[in-house]
């Protein structure tokens, strides 16, 4: 088990119970945190992110939503890279359920995390927000 891999499951656990403030220690400065979608505008929190500020902006994005379920399903480090493997559901404001499975490519550059690039289910995301 790689140190990286400690840290994303560290972070996923500190974002699992609503705690967005613990994991800002372990960003880089210039983080760059990024939804991969086509339709930026899908949902409130589908864009590009660049430093810790960023990352707090992603999550206050996405406080529209009730969180369900937070599940980490698996993570797998190999050195600097880490990908999870997630589980998720929640209500949109629209009162509109998903469930989806989500995966996140984590970047670390000298012990910091230098980027994530997430992977949601961004069709069942955005039929909750239409």
């Amino acid at each position: 088990m790689s140190g990286n891999a400690d840290t994303v499951r560290l972070v996923q656990e500190s974002l699992g119970r609503g705690d967005i403030m613990a994991p800002m220690a372990h960003l880089s400065k210039d983080v760059r945190w990024a939804v991969n979608t086509a339709d930026r505008e899908a949902a409130p929190w589908f864009g590009k992110y660049r430093g810790r500020q960023g990352v707090v902006a992603f999550f206050e994005a996405m406080s529209v939503v009730t969180m369900n379920m937070f599940e980490t399903r698996a993570v797998i480090g190999d050195g600097d890279l880490v990908v999870v493997l997630l589980h998720m559901a929640f209500t949109s404001p629209k009162q509109r359920e998903v469930e989806m499975d989500e995966v996140q490519v984590w970047q670390f550059h000298e012990g910091k995390v230098q980027s994530v690039e997430l992977y949601p289910d961004t069709l069942a995301v955005a039929q909750a927000f239409a």
